[in-house]
């Protein structure tokens, strides 16, 4: 959706206005929005635990794609497996990088087992296939139906014939019911000690007509405790039943297999007006 990027709805809509307008407002895999991303994702593992528990003590190949700073890579890394991460921010590629350097918890060194590229999810060829293909985190919802038609043909052109592809959507119970938009608001404060101080607030809007979620996350940067800089990193994508991405799989050639409910622990997911399930789309070729 790189054209309405940077389109921010509801409240935080307000709060841009406030602060100046446009220049207030940053992608959320910017520069500076990739360390907030980075920040609040990390630590979620739900997705990669019902990726790991599919590869079920197998090892083998991995290509994440969308794979920001390696949240799904270095679980999969930790399991033995070689890793490509493929993302189209070279922000978000370079904190993965950061995270080569850091010292693991299982001591071991991934360098050798691990690459990135810089590309688009949309439409790559790495001349190579792999026995597990990743997208998490719902990213498959910041495209529109032409750009999934090509996402899905070139997965099915990089999977191994035993492979599986692995994504999660997320799916808003009941949404075709509603009129009117909702919208959560929670305060994610960092701890004082943080790399970068911040108080972050979410404001998550969904237009149930136009079927628009714009995530949005005002971040107050904090020095000597007062607040010292405010901005407002956004992400707009849309509302996918998984129902329709599954019928998308199966008539680019994927056949989807198996349907896992994935249980988060992240807060963020109870606050929602519409509390949102989690679902890991398993296809085979």
């Amino acid at each position: 959706m790189s054209e309405n990027a940077l389109r921010v709805l509801g409240t935080a809509s307000h709060v841009a206005r406030l602060l100046g307008g446009d220049d207030a407002v940053h992608s959320l895999y910017g520069p500076e929005g990739s360390h907030v991303y980075h920040f609040l994702t990390r630590y979620d593992e739900a997705d990669a635990e019902a990726m790991l528990r599919v590869a079920d003590g197998k090892s083998g190949t991995l290509l994440e794609l969308a794979c920001g700073s390696g949240r799904l890579t270095f679980p999969f890394l930790e399991r033995g497996f070689d890793a490509v991460g493929l993302d189209a921010s070279p922000d978000m590629l370079k904190l993965f990088a950061e995270r080569l350097e850091e010292e693991k918890e299982d001591g071991q060194d991934y360098t050798g087992r691990v690459s990135t590229v810089e590309g688009d999810m949309v439409r790559f060829e790495l001349g190579r296939r792999f026995d597990f293909v990743t997208l998490g985190a719902n990213a498959v919802s910041y495209l529109d139906a032409e750009q999934r038609v090509s996402l899905f043909a070139s997965v099915q052109a990089h999977l191994n014939p035993e492979g599986r592809f692995l994504m999660t959507v997320i799916e808003f119970p009941g949404i075709e019911q509603r009129e009117t938009p909702f919208e959560t608001l929670v305060v994610i404060p960092t701890g004082a000690d943080a790399d970068i101080p911040m108080l972050l607030t979410l404001l998550d809007y969904v237009d149930p007509q136009e079927l628009l979620r714009s995530s949005n996350f005002l971040a107050q940067r904090v020095a000597d405790g007062k607040v010292v800089d405010s901005k407002i990193f956004t992400a707009l994508s849309r509302v996918l039943p998984p129902a329709l991405l599954r019928q998308e799989l199966e008539v680019a050639g994927l056949k989807v297999v198996a349907q896992h409910e994935v249980v988060s622990e992240f807060q963020i997911q109870a606050s929602f007006a519409i509390v949102p399930k989690i679902y890991l789309l398993e296809a085979s070729l």
